[in-house]
This record gives structure tokens, C-alpha cells and sequence, in this order.
């Protein structure tokens, strides 16, 4: 027990971290309801929570240097824990953003960098290989069986009981952070880089909001307007989302740039930009860039598709995703054993290789009238998910030196917050286009449907038509006046379209996982474990 304190430590706290996200994905009507708001201020919160966690990850590693990890993890936890409780007991929108978005967000920010750093100060070789694939595994079940936690309690107690959960576990890890290795005394302070810090809070946090506003306000023209009090930002018809990209790209470049100086005049800064040049480095972070933004698809897709086609609840559709949860954790313990005896890049292929057929499979499972049961093959997929988790994040922190593992951690970090934000934006962005287009489709080529009416039908479908349940469907045309025959034939095209739209979404993660697979290839040989 005592060898393995810090290894429980730091995967309780990456637990709490990811599941926090998945709880509150499943539990915005209630919010909607219990704090008198509307889906898009849950849905800002939820989107300001990513942006804070991204904007503050290089900040947070660089802290761990001046500050010292294992202080800088504690009051990262102490954040966090009052964050949740503010949470726990907020009354309006307002305080769950203060409490959940912000504070919780900042907490984690601290908090996720210096995990890797405390595993590798505890330990090494094979421990260090099999600690580093638990944690990505327990973060990525975490992401899973949020649905389940996040149901049970919205369903049969409230949302509230699932922050205080998390306060439970946090408190937890604080009694267990005992075990910690203590931060070492003496020398010399780095100093705080606070331009760089500027350019790192507008930089990120642009970039992701931006990503994040592009399902509801376009990719580049603008869907709708964005408006603030009373001024509307549509310049040239353009999206809010680009601009924002933009300028987030222009102050990222600001901050290579400025890090780049400092560096140069052997100046304390967020991280040093020459620790791109390290063999390897940039390919594994792009290989985990694109597994996360493969994993964050798959977790936005699969419970929307069991949710909407079969009509599952919360609780249901996380009992549903276990085979995938569990294959991966198993894989993920597995996995790591191997690392003694294979390349790490060997091993990722194999477990993309593994994903892309899992994927392909569900894809081609996809089909009306199909069953919960023949999507089974998510298990498949979270085999390959495992076998990679049990050696990307080994692999990168490798690379580098132990004294580059905190700035490399928060590199790292940032770049899988992205990948989060890119995945869903994209797979949201898809499943809407593919939906709208069977559906037009659909709508024009019908013998049933009136051609009076299929003017009415698609005009409707062009302004904007969501994924939604058969029942919701089925009332909008009851409300409308439509026939019983009309009625039976849009839900029909609505069905099919759906179905499509969910097989195009599944097509692009296997796309995602093929160019993983291509990455992954282009990975520098490498044991993680000396044999």
C-alpha cells in the first residue's frame, strides 16, 4: 500500500477531474430547471470551465517550479474542493460559474500538470510505466462512467449530491497526499513570466471558445449572430468563432515568440520553446492531441446515439458504455506490462489498428431499426483506446529530462484540453450537416409528402434542424396539424437521416484513428522499460 500511496493519490484526483465534465453534460436539464437559466448558460459554463483549464495549464506547471509541485498540488486540491462545494450549494448560474467553471477549473489547471511530475519523482521503469497507463486509463473511464454518476444522482436524489461526491474524494486525496514525495528545499526560485501568462490566458482561451462557439454560430459564416448586450458581432457576415481563432493564433504566436526571446537570453519563462526539438516530442503530443480528440467524439457521439435512437436514460447509457469502459481499463493494466518487451510505438499501433476496426465496425452497425447490442464492438475500441493509454503519456514524459516534466506536462495538458474542445466541435459540427442533408434529401424524394407541404419542410430543415428524440419529433407534428400519414413519413426520413448523421460521425473518428495509426508510425523506436 505504502509503494503504491502516491499511484491511488494521483489517479483519485484525475478521477474527480474528468468525471466532472460527463456529470454535468448529463445533468443540464435539472440545472435548467433548480437554478430558473436556459440550456446555452449551461451550456457557457460548461464552456468556460474548458477554457479556464486550458488558458491556465502552462501556468500551472510553471508554478510547480517556483512554488514546488506537491504545494502546488495541494492548494490546486484546496481550490477545487471549495469550488465544488460552492457548486454544491448554488442557488443561481452565476454561483455554479464561480464555483464549477472558475474555481474548479483553476484547481484542476494546478492540479493535472503536476500529476505526472509526482508519478515520476515516485517512480521509475516499469513502476512508472504501469502508473502512467493507470492514470490515462482511470481518466478515460472517468470520462465514461460520469453518465452513470451523473444520472443516478440527477435522476434519483439531485445533481447537487454529485459536486459533494466529488468533495468526498477530494478530501480524500488530501489525506492521501501525505504520501506524497515532499518538494525539495533550497536554490534558486525561477521567476514568474506574467507577459507570457498574458499571452497564454487570451491566446488558449480564445482558441478554444472559439472552437467551442462553432456548432452554434458557424465555422466561418455566421449561422446566427453573436451578440453582446445589445451590439451584434457579424462583421462581413462572418462567424464569431473564427475571429476568435484568430485571435487566438496571433497571441499564441505572441507567446512562441516571447518565449522564444526568453529562452534565448537565458530568462525564466512559461516553458522553454527548445524542448520541441527533443526527438519526438511534437509527434507523440500530436499523437495524443488526436487520440483525445477521438476519445472526446466518441463520448459525445455514442451516448447521444442510445440516448435519442433507443431512448435510454443517464443511468442507462452509462451501464451501456461499461464494456468499453472496462476493456479499457483491463488493456490499459495490460498494456503497460509490455512495455518491457515491445517499442512503445509498436504497441500504439497495434492499439489504433484496434480502434480503427472497432470504429469501422460500430460505423457499419449503425443501421435503423438496430439494437443496443450490436454496438457491442465498443469494447473493441476501448481495447485499442487501453493499449494506447498504457504508453502515450510514458512516451512523452520520457522524452524529456525529469527536470523538463512539469513544462512538458503543462505543454502536454494543453494540448489534450484542445484536442477535447476540436473533437466535439467537429463531431457536433458533422453529425448537424450530415442530418441536414438526408433529411433534405429525404424530405424532397418522398411520394408520400405533399409537394406544398415539402417546401414548409425543407425551409425548416435549412433554418435549423437538432438531433432529437422520435419523441420529440412526434409532438412538433402533432402540434403542427400534420396528417397521421405525413407524420409517419417525416419521422421515417427523420429516423434514416438520423442514422446517417450518426454513421457519418462515427466515419470521421475512424478517419481520426487512421491518422493516428499514421502518426503513430512515424514514432521513434523506443522501450519504456530497460529490459
Amino acid at each position: 500500500m505504502k509503494k503504491w500511496g502516491t499511484l491511488i493519490t494521483m489517479a483519485l484526483a484525475m478521477f474527480i477531474i474528468v468525471i466532472d465534465t460527463t456529470i454535468m453534460n448529463v445533468s443540464i436539464s435539472a440545472l435548467v430547471v433548480d437554478l430558473n437559466t436556459t440550456v446555452v448558460g449551461v451550456q457557457s459554463a460548461i464552456s468556460i470551465y474548458a477554457m479556464v483549464m486550458a488558458s491556465l495549464m502552462l501556468i500551472g506547471s510553471r508554478l510547480s517550479d517556483i512554488f514546488g509541485v506537491k504545494r502546488i498540488f495541494v492548494v490546486g486540491l484546496i481550490i477545487y474542493s471549495i469550488g465544488t462545494t460552492l457548486a454544491s450549494l448554488a442557488p443561481s448560474l452565476t454561483v455554479i460559474i464561480i464555483g464549477w467553471s472558475v474555481m474548479e477549473g483553476v484547481g484542476a489547471a494546478l492540479m493535472i500538470p503536476t500529476i505526472q511530475v509526482l508519478l515520476r519523482k515516485r517512480y521509475q521503469g516499469e513502476d512508472l510505466a504501469f502508473a502512467y497507463g493507470i492514470v490515462a486509463a482511470v481518466a478515460a473511464v472517468g470520462a465514461a462512467v460520469g453518465p452513470i454518476v451523473g444520472g443516478f444522482f440527477t435522476t434519483y436524489i439531485s445533481w447537487r449530491w454529485a459536486f459533494r461526491t466529488e468533495l468526498v474524494i477530494a478530501v480524500l486525496v488530501l489525506i492521501l497526499s501525505r504520501t506524497l514525495t515532499p518538494d525539495e528545499r533550497g536554490g534558486t526560485r525561477p521567476k514568474f513570466d506574467f507577459l507570457g501568462s498574458l499571452f497564454s490566458i487570451l491566446g488558449w482561451s480564445s482558441l478554444v471558445l472559439g472552437i467551442l462557439q462553432a456548432q452554434e454560430y458557424g465555422f466561418f459564416l455566421a449561422k446566427k449572430p453573436f451578440v453582446i448586450g445589445e451590439t451584434t458581432v457579424a462583421p462581413f457576415g462572418l462567424s464569431i468563432a473564427p475571429i476568435m481563432i484568430g485571435f487566438g493564433v496571433i497571441m499564441i504566436m505572441l507567446l512562441m515568440e516571447w518565449e522564444d526571446r526568453l529562452e534565448a537570453r537565458g530568462e525564466d519563462g512559461l516553458f522553454k520553446p527548445s524542448i520541441f526539438q527533443t526527438p519526438g516530442l511534437k509527434r507523440g503530443i500530436a499523437v495524443r492531441f488526436v487520440q483525445m480528440a477521438i476519445m472526446a467524439g466518441f463520448l459525445y457521439i455514442f451516448p447521444l446515439m442510445l440516448q435519442l435512437s433507443f431512448s435510454y436514460t443517464a443511468m442507462q447509457t452509462g451501464l451501456a458504455l461499461m464494456p468499453f469502459s472496462l476493456s479499457l481499463l483491463v488493456m490499459a493494466v495490460l498494456g503497460s506490462k509490455l512495455s518491457a518487451r515491445f517499442f512503445a510505438n509498436r504497441i500504439m499501433v497495434v492499439g489504433f489498428v484496434l480502434a480503427t476496426v472497432g470504429l469501422v465496425v460500430i460505423g457499419a452497425s449503425i443501421q435503423p431499426n438496430i439494437q443496443a447490442k450490436d454496438l457491442a464492438f465498443g469494447a473493441l475500441f476501448g481495447l485499442g483506446l487501453g493499449l494506447i493509454n498504457s504508453q502515450i503519456l510514458n512516451f512523452i514524459l520520457s522524452s524529456v529530462g525529469p527536470e523538463q516534466t512539469a513544462e512538458t506536462s503543462g505543454v502536454n495538458s494543453t494540448f489534450e484540453q484542445l484536442g477535447n474542445a476540436i473533437g466535439v466541435a467537429l463531431i457536433g459540427t458533422i453529425l448537424l450537416a450530415a442530418l441536414t442533408a438526408s433529411a433534405r434529401e429525404g424530405i424532397q424524394t418522398s411520394a408520400t409528402i405533399p409537394q406544398e407541404t415539402k417546401t414548409q419542410l425543407t425551409a425548416v430543415v435549412e433554418d435549423g434542424v437538432e438531433l432529437v428524440s422520435d419523441e420529440v419529433i412526434q409532438e412538433g407534428l402533432a402540434r403542427s396539424g400534420v396528417g397521421p400519414d405525413i407524420q409517419q413519413e417525416v419521422l421515417r426520413i427523420y429516423d434514416l437521416a438520423r442514422t446517417q448523421a450518426f454513421q457519418a460521425g462515427v466515419s470521421l473518428l475512424a478517419f481520426f484513428s487512421l491518422l493516428a495509426l499514421v502518426l503513430s508510425f512515424r514514432l521513434p523506436k523506443r522501450k519504456l522499460v530497460g529490459t
